[in-house]
């Protein structure tokens, strides 16, 4: 799930498909609760891999949210406002935390699991919550967890307790999209974040003439360095990015470069391979070249 830092989609901006049909709502998480959020369909969990940018292997996978209804599909921007305006986030929250960690525990390697969560979550100290109910229903151990927060999460007075209570649990925290406001990195040195994740515009642009978002990575880059914390390059798509981003010293990426989101069978299947998977980190020569 990566809800986007303004939520611009209204509520009425549903697809008629959507409208609401109770019997077609059902649990896919093998057990948990869906919440019922008036919609005609279910909610479900696609799974994108990450991986290292140093030796290309699989480290583990972001847990996405849809919802989905016959042919038409919900994404995190449109789904997340509704479950908001009709009071139902955190209990949204709470299925998509436990239907992750539920799939996780099946994996046959201990690889990390990603789960995304909102600011108006941890205003309300809700996440640590729902994380502490998640892992103590699944048994999956804490540090396995991520839990992926935005920027304006970590300097806002009002969400610090409950980043302060996933850092208790033992659960790993991430910042997502950094590199739109340079006042985080600096706030970084007083929270326990383990890792970031380089904001997807800058990763498109780095190969765009004229260096600016080459420049500002290799600061990110050089900053985490010196914090201690992981970095970690979204929505990666070419191979000229991948290499930039292996020469600026990035540990780790995600993207259509490597493997589009897959439903919770196939990432399973991945975790069971021996050695774990490796994928490629360049393209194939052409033929005769």
């Amino acid at each position: 799930m990566s809800p986007a830092p303004l939520y611009k989609t209204t509520a009425t901006d549903l697809p008629p498909a959507l409208s609401y049909d109770p019997g077609l709502i059902h649990d896919l998480d093998r057990g948990a609760s869906v919440p019922d959020l008036g919609l005609r369909g279910a909610p479900a969990l696609v799974f994108q891999p990450a991986v290292d940018l140093g030796t290309g292997q699989l480290l583990g996978f972001e847990a996405l949210l849809r919802w989905h209804s016959g042919d038409t599909t919900m994404t995190p921007d449109t789904l997340i406002p509704w479950a908001e305006d009709h009071g139902q986030m955190d209990a949204l929250n709470a299925w998509v935390l436990s239907a992750a960690c539920t799939e996780a525990a099946r994996w046959k390697a201990a690889l990390q699991l990603a789960v995304n969560c909102s600011i108006f979550q941890l205003r309300r100290g809700e996440v640590t919550k729902a994380a502490a109910a998640a892992l103590e229903k699944t048994g999956l151990n804490p540090d396995r967890l991520t839990v992926e927060v935005t920027e304006t999460s970590v300097t806002d007075e009002n969400a610090v307790a409950d980043l302060h209570g996933m850092t208790r649990l033992g659960v790993q925290l991430t910042v997502d999209d950094i590199g739109r406001d340079w006042s985080v990195l600096e706030n970084l040195r007083e929270k326990a974040v383990n890792t970031i994740k380089i904001d997807a515009e800058l990763v498109a642009g780095l190969t765009a003439p004229g260096g600016r978002s080459r420049t500002v990575v290799e600061t990110i880059v050089k900053l985490s360095r010196s914090l201690g914390v992981c970095t970690v390059a979204e929505a990666v798509e070419t191979a000229e990015q991948v290499a930039i981003l292996r020469e600026l010293g990035a540990d780790a990426a995600q993207g259509y470069f490597f493997a589009a989101p897959m439903s919770a069978d196939e990432a399973c299947a991945l975790t069971s391979m021996r050695p774990l998977p490796h994928f490629a980190l360049s393209l194939p020569p052409l033929p005769g070249s």
